[in-house]
């Protein structure tokens, strides 16, 4: 945070910079989850809709990379400090206002706004295969089991939308979250996320909330 405790926020020109990269690669967006009330970074929500070419819509965090991540020195030359989070939906899943108020179908703008608050609030960073986790014991609605999030390079776009230049050089990185189950989360921390990965082979990274748990099916159905 600032030390005038106001929230950081781009500046014009990089505001400027995070919507075009986001338009060229992701798609055209006209309705945007606008955060009201900042306390740290303001961070407001891009809505790209399905169209001919993607069946799903695509979620994308605007404000997060304002934030300069605490990434160990011995990752500085990788350019890891700034990133944008992202989340694909199904074409059926309600973004209207009053859905919103049920947290069925609020969790994903919940998640994203609380996993880009993260590395501001621990001083620490967030990037490829790292994992998060929700409340102990708790899932991200009552009607699903998911309970944690991966963070993978983003999948829409193709590699070249895995990284926006700002106006001043620095480096924004994309980065995907797909939602996971306790045992997937277990068996990442236990293992690694390409481990994981390799479970994860011929499955959508679109959010299902009913997916199949890939550690069960590894187990034979046995956890």
């Amino acid at each position: 945070m600032k030390e005038n405790n106001l929230p950081e926020m781009y500046e014009k020109d990089d505001v400027e910079a995070i919507d075009r990269h986001i338009t060229k690669y992701f798609g055209k967006y006209d309705s945007v989850f606008h955060e009201i009330a900042s306390p740290d970074i303001h961070v407001d929500i891009c809505i790209i809709p399905p169209h001919d070419d993607q069946d799903y819509y695509i979620l994308t965090t605007m404000g997060m990379g304002a934030h300069q991540m605490n990434v160990p020195e011995e990752l500085a030359e990788y350019h890891l400090e700034r990133a944008e989070l992202m989340i694909a939906l199904p074409s059926y899943w309600k973004l209207d206002q009053e859905s919103m108020q049920d947290e069925r179908w609020y969790w994903p703008i919940r998640l994203l706004k609380s996993t880009a608050r993260l590395p501001g609030e621990y001083d620490t960073w967030l990037g490829w295969g790292h994992t998060v986790a929700a409340s102990e014991g708790e899932t991200y609605a009552d009607n699903t089991d998911l309970c944690g999030v991966l963070l993978l390079d983003q999948i829409p776009g193709g590699e070249d939308a895995s990284v926006c230049r700002l106006s001043g050089g620095d480096e924004v990185n994309f980065y995907q979250l797909i939602p996971l189950y306790g045992e997937e989360m277990d068996y990442k921390c236990d293992n690694n996320a390409e481990a994981l990965l390799d479970l994860f082979d011929g499955l959508s990274f679109v959010v299902d909330i009913n997916r199949p748990n890939v550690i069960e099916q590894k187990n034979g159905g046995l956890t």
